[in-house]
């Protein structure tokens, strides 16, 4: 079986061709390859990396006889060919029927020469002798006196014949791991944020392994054969227990396997009580619903060691044994984004310069300013006093009556042989005292001048020797006129 993504064709319409374009460029970035060697059987998968995310640009499975492993080499060439002879590095997992897990306790003492002291140990440890495996191990736990181990291991013969091919075909070799171990890190890295610790439980035809992963360590705790499917509920529960009785409390459950989407697996999730997480909940563009998860998600998994750091970082193979993995074009793509970006804070910065210059000039030129603003802002602040005393004074002398107005429309009134002595003029008030022969007849004059009401005697008449009458005489000013 072969998938190959293809990416979309590009439109006619010139900015659909620029857009499609650019998001190419976008998405060539890192590759990462991987592969998983089972006895009669080589799956490979292509991960592309871009700026913001991955995707599965190709997935295939090469069948061989048992034995004869070159009879994958023309699916390789293909393979080499299809993705532009890149010369990607591959990293390989070993399928889990040739490899051992071993836990292992040594002293404290022998920390700080531990890989001397494991390999100087490891023949006490495997089956085989240690000249004959490629083996790596982790620090799973630890008390005041002992070192936890997980020791892991496969035998070099089928190993060193599967990288001799990839080498000759173009393919550089960067790592070799577990097949559980890719597993983990494919789950990790393409789900949800999983809880540590979590279960990572493989569902074969009639087996079982359930292995414990911290946040950066693996353990496999078993590998347990059942009699029948109907067992592997059975054997979950029990390898539950155990593990709680040794301190390890799971939070999560991530299946796979061959028997991943069956009743039994269902039954398994329902044994474990846990949230339980499939290879098709994976987070991964390309990802096909018909991938086979007991190869493809393994192969997933050593290709993410191409494109950037994983939680499970173990390497079976020696340092000196590996090829040298060229980066791919994602770190020119990154030197250009950040070039972009640095060139893009250059430009805002220079126009925040730019703001703050300006700036300080205008505060500068009102600092210069401010001497004459502020006398000129008291000048403008007495010049507005003054109007509003100008307006009151014009307010409180129109409340009086034009004295001289009154003193001429009396002379005009009152008649010959009268003769006004006192004359009193307040706001709308006017009292008068004199002598007249017929102090009677002002009242009615004063009446019809029409500036005039309400004229009355304040006091009564006297009548003098020379036939003279003395009146005080006040009425109310009707209509007042403003001062001139």
């Amino acid at each position: 079986m072969t998938i190959r993504v293809k990416k979309p064709m590009a439109d006619h319409v010139w900015w659909r061709h620029w857009w499609n374009v650019v998001a190419g460029e976008l998405w060539a970035g890192s590759a990462g390859l991987g592969a998983v060697l089972h006895r009669s059987h080589l799956t490979l998968t292509c991960l592309e990396k871009g700026l913001t995310r991955s995707r599965l640009a190709y997935l295939t499975r090469l069948d061989y006889t048992p034995g004869h492993l070159e009879d994958v080499a023309p699916g390789l060439r293909s393979l080499n060919a299809a993705l532009g002879n890149r010369q990607l590095p591959v990293f390989l997992a070993v399928s889990r029927e040739l490899g051992f897990w071993r836990q292992v306790t040594l002293p404290q003492a022998v920390r700080e020469n531990l890989r001397q002291v494991i390999a100087y140990e490891l023949d006490r440890f495997l089956p085989l002798p240690a000249a004959d495996v490629y083996y790596d191990y982790q620090v799973i736990g630890e008390t005041a006196d002992n070192l936890n181990l997980a020791l892991m291991a496969i035998p070099r013969q089928p190993v060193d014949e599967c990288l001799a091919l990839l080498r000759e075909i173009g393919f550089p070799v960067a790592g070799v791991e577990m097949e559980t171990t890719a597993a983990a890190n494919a789950f990790a890295l393409l789900t949800e944020k999983l809880p540590s610790p979590w279960l990572l439980v493989h569902a074969g035809d009639g087996n079982l392994e359930v292995a414990a992963v911290r946040e950066r360590t693996i353990d496999v705790h078993s590998q347990t054969a059942a009699s029948g499917l109907q067992e592997l509920p059975r054997l979950l529960t029990g390898e539950l227990a155990r593990l709680r009785e040794q301190g390890v409390e799971p939070e999560a459950l991530c299946l796979y396997g061959p028997r991943q989407g069956s009743r039994e697996s269902a039954a398994l999730a329902e044994a474990a009580g846990l949230p339980t997480f499939t290879p098709a909940r994976l987070h991964l563009e390309g990802w096909p619903a018909e991938a086979d998860p007991e190869t493809a998600l393994p192969a997933l998994g050593a290709a993410l060691r191409g494109v950037g750091r994983v939680p499970l970082p173990a390497n079976l193979l020696p340092p000196e044994s590996r090829d040298r993995a060229r980066s791919g074009s994602l770190l020119m793509n990154k030197f250009f984004l950040m070039a972009l970006v640095g060139l893009l804070c250059l430009w805002v910065g220079s126009l925040l310069i730019h703001k703050r210059v300006a700036l300080y000039q205008v505060n500068r030129e009102l600092a210069s300013l401010s001497g004459e603003a502020r006398q000129l802002e008291k000048r403008l602040q007495e010049g507005k006093t003054l109007t509003d005393q100008l307006a009151a004074f014009r307010q409180k002398l129109g409340q009086y009556p034009d004295k001289l107005r009154v003193l001429r429309e009396l002379t005009r009134l009152i008649p010959e042989h009268t003769y006004i002595f006192h004359l009193r003029i307040s706001q709308q008030q006017l009292e008068m005292s004199g002598m007249s022969k017929s102090a009677a007849d002002l009242i009615p004059l004063l009446e019809r001048s029409g500036w005039l009401t309400k004229a009355e005697f304040a006091s009564p008449i006297v009548t003098d020797a020379s036939k003279l009458e003395h009146f005080k005489i006040k009425a109310e000013i009707k209509v007042v006129e403003p001062a001139s």
